[in-house]
């Protein structure tokens, strides 16, 4: 809750973007002097649900040549501080508690007020003669107070206020005013009693059925509802707060024991990119652990157990759970000269031999099946060295010479065909 100030007006100002704690202390004053010259050739201002309980004078210096006013749903109680509002030609009070027609006289050129939702009962409503001196008022609104149910509360309005063409949002008709002045000697006697007014006061609750609280719509209940609100809006913005601030972890100083007995679960407090696959040989797994090429090597520590590799960086800790057993005896961790990474090697315990198996396949040619050697890689395929063939032994030479078998051999060298 509080009142209309100068910081809440440069608050609410469109082309209030200035930061004043940043800048020097001439040019502080001179931008504080030209949004003060902002808010005199200010227009429009709204200053909905800021919890006001009073207008005070802040409102008419800073913003005198104000057209348009919205100060909807707030907790004004009386309207004052306004006759320095020449130009205002809209004001919007809705909702607020508001019991009396009051301070509007000197604003000469209001044409519409809209006071939806207030308190003004049935003896307050003459209060709304003083609206006569504003001879361009040509709409009101006065829908959901007290006043409107008291029967004749129309024809003494329109009777009151000649000038008026809309009343509650519904257009009066010049019927309408005849017929107003010839009831208002009638109805004028029923507003300004003592019954049924409004007790500003009165904050009774009671309890229903379902253990909510009820209470009596007037003032003090409304500013009884927006307090609890407020309060109620602070402890939860405490808890999403509670919640959304996110638990920085403390730097390490060293590895924590491993338990005995439970699962152990893999971290990445330092977020670090990192890779662990299979070696190419298949007997080796390689951690790549993506880290800055000028971080200090001094900053990093590493541990390597059986079925996990931990490694810890500026006390920020990689916990990673290993597919197979290796030799802790025989790891070894190395720093990459170019791009910096962390690259630990832990050999296996165990390597399993890799079998391949025999292919066969069909030559088209002969139809008949063909034995094939399996796959050999380039890097075996260097140190194979292929024994120099055997000569092939002619066939023919275990025939017996005879002049059959030699006309044969003679006629398979290179002679000429008979023509």
């Amino acid at each position: 809750m509080g009142v209309i100030n100068e910081e809440m007006l440069m608050r609410r100002a469109e082309h209030n973007e200035g930061i004043l704690h940043s800048l020097e202390v001439h040019t502080a004053l001179i931008w504080i002097l030209f949004q003060r010259h902002d808010l005199l050739l200010l227009q429009e201002l709204v200053l909905q649900e800021e919890g006001i309980m009073d207008i005070n004078r802040s409102l008419g210096a800073s913003c005198p040549n104000l057209k348009i006013l919205y100060l909807p749903n707030n907790l004004i109680s009386r309207l004052s501080n306004l006759h320095r509002l020449k130009q205002l030609q809209y004001l919007n009070v809705a909702v607020n508690n508001i019991l009396k027609v009051e301070g509007l006289e000197q604003c000469e050129f209001l044409e519409k007020l809209d006071m939806t939702l207030n308190f003004v009962g049935k003896k307050e409503l003459p209060s709304v003669a003083a609206l006569r001196a504003n001879i361009h008022l040509r709409d009101l609104f006065l829908t959901g107070n007290p006043c409107q149910e008291v029967p004749g509360y129309r024809s003494y309005v329109i009777a009151t206020l000649p000038s008026l063409k809309r009343l509650d949002g519904i257009e009066v008709r010049p019927s309408e005013k005849i017929r107003s002045q010839q009831e208002y000697p009638f109805v004028k006697d029923v507003f300004g009693n003592e019954d049924d007014v409004v007790d500003c006061d009165a904050s009774a609750e009671d309890v229903d059925e379902n253990g909510h609280v009820v209470r009596e719509y007037t003032p003090a209940s409304r500013v009884a509802e927006y307090v609890e609100l407020e309060q109620k809006k602070k402890k939860d913005s405490g808890k999403v707060n509670n919640q959304n601030q996110r638990k920085v972890p403390e730097r390490r100083t060293g590895f924590d024991p491993l338990p005995m007995e439970g699962r152990i679960y893999q971290k990445n407090e330092g977020n670090w990119s990192f890779k662990l696959a299979e070696s190419e040989c298949g007997t080796k797994l390689v951690l790549d652990v993506a880290i800055g090429r000028y971080m200090d090597t001094s900053a990093m520590d590493i541990d390597i157990q059986p079925l996990l590799v931990r490694v810890l960086i500026k006390g920020k800790l990689l916990q990673l759970r290993l597919p197979e057993e290796v030799k802790t005896s025989e790891s070894i961790a190395q720093r990459s000269r170019t791009s910096g990474h962390l690259v630990v090697t832990m050999p296996k315990a165990v390597v399993k031999r890799r079998h391949q198996k025999d292919t066969y396949v069909v030559e088209a040619t002969k139809e008949k099946k063909v034995r094939q050697k399996p796959h050999v890689k380039f890097s075996e395929i260097e140190n194979i060295i292929t024994p120099p063939s055997k000569p092939v032994e002619d066939p023919s030479s275990d025939v017996p010479d005879r002049p059959l078998a030699r006309m044969r051999r003679e006629e398979s060298d290179e002679v000429p065909p008979l023509e």
